[in-house]
């Protein structure tokens, strides 16, 4: 600090390089739903169609560039209002992109987070870049080597890998993906993220769903109640919706 004049001298800063910054959100859903014999979930992930170039017309992941005086944070979540509607309740850090060439239009590095939530309804903003917002399915396979296949239901299937890519996102988004389902995962093994979908109460069956789906982990509901009963407690309430074809117990997180 300059003690005369109170300014503050950087002499040398205008002389380096200057990356523009991007955010990305790694958004994973996870929908209930119910026919007249059965109810289940699926896992899901939340994807934008661009409206424009590069890659107008191919799946991204939400998000864009920060503007002057935000932070990281406040940039994802507003790109995710613009373009998708939603307001994850955590947003974790996941890793920064630089790789060369990762975007055409010049040299531009992203901060990405992952969040999990319950799906919700979606809506784009009529001035935003992204033409609308979608839920796709996903599935994880680990036999043969590991894979995340992300599917829309009607003709569209994309296989990532971890040492491959795909030319179905745009971007360097196949790689971000498949990092952001690792970090989900050890989100979900280490740190129980998946309590944040629960509600007060609920069904030790309800709680294993997610789970078996993020770790493809064939463990029968008796094995997972075990291992998860030092995390919950039984109550002395039992699940009384329609779709219970025999009353089950009710638990709720263990808070001590």
């Amino acid at each position: 600090m300059d003690s005369e004049s109170g300014s503050s001298n950087y002499a040398g800063y205008e002389n380096y390089d200057r990356p523009s910054v991007a955010v990305d959100a790694v958004v994973f859903g996870v929908e209930s739903y119910e026919t007249s014999t059965m109810e289940g979930k699926r896992l899901k992930i939340l994807l934008v169609k661009r409206g424009e170039e590069p890659f107008k017309g191919c799946y991204s992941l939400p998000g864009g560039f920060l503007r002057q005086g935000e932070t990281a944070e406040e940039a994802v979540e507003r790109e995710l209002l613009e373009e998708t509607g939603t307001r994850c309740s955590r947003l974790i850090p996941l890793k920064v992109y630089s790789g060369r060439g990762r975007d055409p239009r010049g040299w531009i590095i992203s901060t990405s987070y992952i969040s999990l939530m319950n799906t919700v309804a979606l809506s784009t903003r009529s001035d935003s870049d992204a033409a609308c917002a979608v839920w796709l399915d996903v599935r994880y396979e680990s036999e043969g080597g590991e894979r995340i296949i992300i599917s829309d239901g009607c003709g569209f299937e994309a296989v990532l890998t971890e040492n491959g890519s795909s030319d179905a996102f745009a971007f360097d988004h196949s790689q971000i993906i498949f990092d952001g389902f690792r970090k989900l995962q050890d989100e979900t093994r280490y740190h129980d993220i998946i309590f944040d979908l629960m509600p007060e109460t609920f069904t030790v069956s309800g709680l294993h769903e997610p789970y078996r789906m993020i770790l493809g982990k064939n463990e029968t509901v008796q094995a997972f109640r075990k291992r998860m009963s030092g995390k919950i407690v039984e109550t002395d309430m039992f699940d009384n919706t329609k779709m219970a074809h025999r009353k089950s117990k009710l638990y709720r997180r263990r808070k001590d």
